[in-house]
């Protein structure tokens, strides 16, 4: 069904229009046929002027024809009703004037026009047969009409062309009648639609005065607000919408009436128990009549559920700040009530096993004070990497990038832990390239990955193993390689393994201390360089993590180098 301003058209209704006006047309020219021939009995042999008006009579039949054309209706029909009320008027001149039998086909014209438009064509129609009908009398009064060839008067002639009329004039009826009854069906059939749409919409339907009260309301109302659709009628928005939420739905009315806008408002409206529902309304102006503000018709809907969803998550949000503001207390605590003794314990310690002021005595002190101050150190590592992976998922990890000797941070990483190494009896290697021994890039981080890593070479790796730092310079910036030649990891725990508190399972690691925490901080020091660290490793073989650090690279000058990947990027795009 298509719709056209206001008014609904009902499939196939340009098609029925242009079925009738070929149906009026053909028997307009069937009537002026029957009235020709008969003039022909009448007068015998035509003149040229007579031809002409037989040619007149019949010429509906070709009008009729362009109706299958792609001629539009209304053009077909203007020029229908022209070619009409002209033969009338050369008719009644050729027939005797105003004292033709003739001239009663005058009152057809507009009759026949109503068929084709409303007021304004119907106007135009009488004013064309005024005007033939007065240039008729304009003519005859001056003398200028011709003989009439008609055998005047003769009853049975002025008989012929009453019965002439009152045929056309049916058939003009007719053609109202089934136009008119179109039309009713197909405002029948869309005032149906839009009942059942309206009786079977979830959403509730309503159309509202400027003032926002009720005039019309669906029967979802009865599933949505427990009251029935004719209970709203003449309601204002103050006895339904929530204290509170007044104001936004008034905006939206005036929004929708006043400036013709469509608008948006979620607000709580009252059920019939008095419980509310959150509801979200849509609505926007209808047609406003005679200069009036418009209407209102506004869709409403039902989102209780989905703002209980959102209520959820604030408070779930808000639950994970202040459990993330809780956390930050607690590490900063932390931070304080433990490193601050461990300081002191450490320090001491290494006073005492370094004998500063004098001989501690008996050599097992010594040895005591050297387990202490290695369980203090390795409980302050293990506090600094917790704070520094609390901070980097907080956000407030930030890098401090300078120029620096790669192969002397490497050289710093295995002395911090070549007294495990010794212990345990594992050997570390180092060996930086040329071209990478200068990087750009946070020496504490980088330091602290290959601690990282080495340690858990040498963690991870039986007696007479080996551990080996590798870097080097490629087309994707600085490569770092750390390998062992340990227990290696099975593919399962590979997926596991990166992230915090995660560990390998095995009879080897389980003896082993650690937080898991490790490899974790490895990675994510690597991504806020713009890398990744990557692990291999085969079970029983060994293990190897390559950390790739793209814009860690300088020249001889000590300026940055980008990545080839990243240049060819970058010129592609300039393409």
């Amino acid at each position: 069904m298509a719709v056209k301003g206001n008014i609904i058209a009902a499939p196939g209704t340009d098609s029925n229009a242009r079925r009738r006006f070929v149906l009026v047309q053909g028997g307009k020219a069937a009537i002026g046929a029957c009235l020709a021939a008969a003039f022909v009995l009448l007068v015998g042999r035509l003149d040229v002027a007579e031809a002409i008006a037989v040619v007149g009579l019949v010429a509906p039949g070709a009008i009729a024809l362009l109706g299958f054309t792609r001629i539009s209706l209304p053009a077909l029909e203007t020029a229908a009703l022209g070619a009409f009320a002209a033969l009338i008027g050369y008719l009644v001149a050729l027939t005797g004037g105003m004292s033709s039998p003739l001239i009663v086909w005058f009152a057809l014209v507009p009759a026949e026009a109503a068929l084709a438009g409303g007021r304004p064509a119907v106007l135009r129609a009488a004013a064309a047969a005024a005007l033939a009908l007065l240039s008729v009398a304009a003519l005859q009064a001056l003398g200028m009409l011709p003989a009439s060839r008609l055998l005047l008067p003769m009853w049975e002639i002025y008989a012929g062309s009453a019965l002439a009329a009152v045929v056309q004039s049916a058939l003009v009826a007719a053609a109202a009648q089934d136009r008119q009854r179109t039309a009713d069906m197909a405002a029948a059939e869309g005032a149906a639609m839009y009942r059942f749409l309206a009786d079977n919409a979830m959403d509730l339907i309503t159309r509202h005065s400027a003032d926002g009260r009720i005039r019309f309301a669906s029967p979802s109302s009865l599933a949505m607000l427990a009251r029935a659709p004719e209970s709203l009628v003449g309601l204002a928005p103050s006895a339904l919408v929530h204290a509170d939420d007044l104001k936004i739905m008034q905006a939206a009315f005036m929004e929708a009436s006043y400036f013709g806008r469509a608008a948006n408002a979620e607000v709580r409206l009252k059920r019939a128990d008095n419980r509310f529902v959150w509801t979200e309304m849509r609505c926007r102006p209808a047609t406003p009549v005679d200069g009036k503000p418009a209407d209102i018709v506004a869709v409403t809907r039902d989102i209780t559920e989905r703002k209980r969803q959102e209520m959820a998550l604030i408070e779930a949000r808000d639950a994970a700040q202040e459990a993330s503001t809780a956390k930050s207390r607690f590490l900063a605590n932390m931070s304080h009530e433990l490193r601050t003794p461990l300081n002191a314990v450490i320090g001491f310690s290494e006073v005492m096993t370094h004998e500063m002021f004098g001989p501690v005595g008996s050599a097992r002190y010594l040895e005591y004070a050297k387990l202490i101050h290695e369980s203090g150190s390795h409980l302050l590592e293990l506090i600094n990497g917790i704070l520094d992976m609390s901070k980097i998922e907080a956000g407030k990890f930030e890098l401090s990038e300078e120029l620096f000797d790669l192969e002397d941070v490497g050289g710093q990483a295995v002395r911090f832990v070549k007294m495990q190494s010794d212990r345990k009896g594992v050997g570390i290697k180092l060996a930086i390239g040329k071209d990478a021994k200068t990087v750009f890039a946070d020496k504490r981080a980088l330091k602290q990955m290959l601690i990282n890593l080495i340690t858990n070479g040498v963690k991870f790796t039986p007696r007479g193993g080996e551990v080996r730092v590798k870097a080097w310079r490629d087309a994707s910036g600085i490569a770092v390689a750390v390998s062992d030649t340990g227990v290696g990891i099975s593919a399962a725990d590979l997926k596991r393994l990166g992230k915090p508190f995660e560990q390998a399972e095995g009879a080897l690691t389980r003896t082993q201390e650690g937080t898991g925490l490790g490899l974790a901080l490895v990675k994510a020091l690597a991504a806020m360089h713009g890398g990744e660290a990557k692990i291999e490793s085969t079970l029983g073989e060994g293990t190897t993590v390559t950390l790739r650090l793209p814009y860690a690279a300088v020249d001889a000058e000590g300026a940055r180098v980008a990545p080839v990947e990243q240049a060819v990027r970058t010129l592609k795009g300039a393409a």
